[in-house]
């Protein structure tokens, strides 16, 4: 048996039981830890979790149908292969341990050994299965809310953090504020330089901006050349500060893309939330879509807040920072 050998857990009050099962496990290759009870078995679990637990069904201080519900209740539960006797009893207690999900339940024989054996390496496979699913479909999640170009989230994730952003700040009673950044005539990029090349450039755009944003900021991307930032306990100013930086960071330097580089600019529409905004957010969306619009009305390479955008009025790039745009979280 290596070190690398697969650890089963055998946990039974008779002592001659327990020790056949454990060496018939041992030498079908398996790593074995024993317990003489229920409670002695959940500890050792706790001290190290193992794929698989063997169990007597009627054991002192914690009996096989309890320590089964425990395990159950566990971030991984390992597989459980329950031990009974033969009387009715013990297979009505079996058939709960099925229902309670258990792997599945052998009789006390001794020609039961080599079927303990059996079920356990079929429990150990179950249980990899069943970790390699996870592992997929935690894998597909991630997918479905990455955009597959940049790295970031997606619009999907954006609506999802959206929410969750609006519940924390009111949780806490703190600012809460969202900008959408728009590349300046982002289809001339593409235009003179081609599609793979634009592709280049919107990656070196999100590099730029993750640069000089906050490091609680989250950015996604919220479609085409259109990207969104949510700025925790951040208000209007702070947001503005923010949005400052971003488009003096894109201005500042052509765009990388690929063997060729795209001067652009980015223009910026912010608005924090207010009372009145709904869970969804939607309302704070709209006034920062629309200051979004005034930017590009004013010509570009701006960042406007929708109380200017409400006045008609245009906030060009500043290099001073009346207040800081890179704090540590106060709430």
């Amino acid at each position: 048996m290596t070190s690398g050998a697969t650890p089963v857990l055998v946990a039974d009050d008779n002592s001659v039981v327990r020790r056949m099962v454990s060496a018939r496990l041992r030498k079908a290759g398996y790593r074995v830890a024993e317990a003489s009870d229920g409670a002695a078995a959940l500890a050792e679990f706790e001290r190290e979790p193992v794929p698989v637990v063997v169990t007597d069904l009627n054991m002192p201080r914690l009996d096989g149908l309890s320590l089964l519900s425990a395990l159950r209740r566990r971030e991984e539960p390992p597989e459980v292969i329950v031990l009974t006797g033969n009387r009715a009893s013990d297979v009505e207690a079996a058939v709960q341990a099925l229902r309670l999900g258990a792997h599945d339940y052998i009789s006390k024989t001794p020609a039961s050994l080599d079927a303990v054996a059996l079920a356990v390496e079929r429990a150990v496979e179950k249980f990899r299965l069943r970790q390699e699913n996870a592992r997929l479909l935690g894998d597909l999640q991630r997918l479905s809310l990455t955009d597959g170009l940049t790295g970031i989230g997606n619009r999907r994730a954006f609506d999802e953090a959206l929410r969750q952003e609006i519940a924390r700040a009111r949780r806490l009673g703190c600012g809460f504020a969202l900008a959408l950044l728009d590349i300046d005539h982002f289809k001339r990029v593409n235009d003179t330089v081609g599609h793979q090349a634009g592709d280049h450039a919107l990656v070196d755009f999100v590099g730029r901006v993750l640069s000089v944003a906050r490091s609680s900021d989250r950015l996604f991307r919220y479609g085409g050349e259109e990207f969104a930032l949510l700025l925790f306990d951040a208000g209007l100013s702070g947001a503005l500060v923010v949005g400052r930086r971003i488009v003096e960071a894109v201005a500042r330097e052509p765009l990388r893309s690929g063997d060729d580089a795209a001067a652009v600019t980015c223009s910026v529409g912010v608005s924090e939330l207010v009372a009145s905004d709904d869970t969804l957010g939607a309302g704070l969306v709209g006034r920062s879509d629309a200051a979004l619009y005034a930017a590009k009305r004013a010509g570009r390479n701006r960042v406007i807040a929708f109380a200017e955008a409400a006045n008609g009025a245009g906030l060009p790039p500043a290099a001073d920072e009346t207040s800081s745009g890179r704090h540590a979280e106060r709430c």
